[in-house]
């Protein structure tokens, strides 16, 4: 996907499973290395390794991974990307192009 907010425009995926298509889609998108793992925290919990551009994500389910030109390659929980770029006057949608290369 493509979101504009203010004069910032992102491209992101979100992680809602851990199939074989979404993986490989991440990993297009990315340009990294990615690999499954498992955190445990109160119970064991799947989540993704991603190595892109000097950077190391652990991406749960349900998080985005998201990539701007001015501010590099972050990842958000669901909540809170929800209110920076979806959200009030300034969050706006542009699009289903994930791996596009824009």
């Amino acid at each position: 996907m493509i979101y504009h907010r203010k004069a910032e425009t992102v491209r992101a995926i979100r992680l809602t499973d851990y199939s074989p298509a979404l993986i490989e889609q991440i990993q297009q998108f990315t340009g990294g290395l990615v690999q499954m793992g498992r955190v445990v925290q109160k119970v064991q919990q799947p989540y993704l390794s991603v190595v892109v551009e000097k950077n190391y994500f652990k991406v749960l389910q349900g998080s985005w991974i998201l990539h701007s030109p001015e501010k590099g390659w972050r990842v958000y929980r669901h909540h809170e990307f929800i209110q920076e770029y979806e959200e009030g006057e300034h969050g706006q949608q542009s699009g289903d192009q994930v791996a596009d290369g824009l």
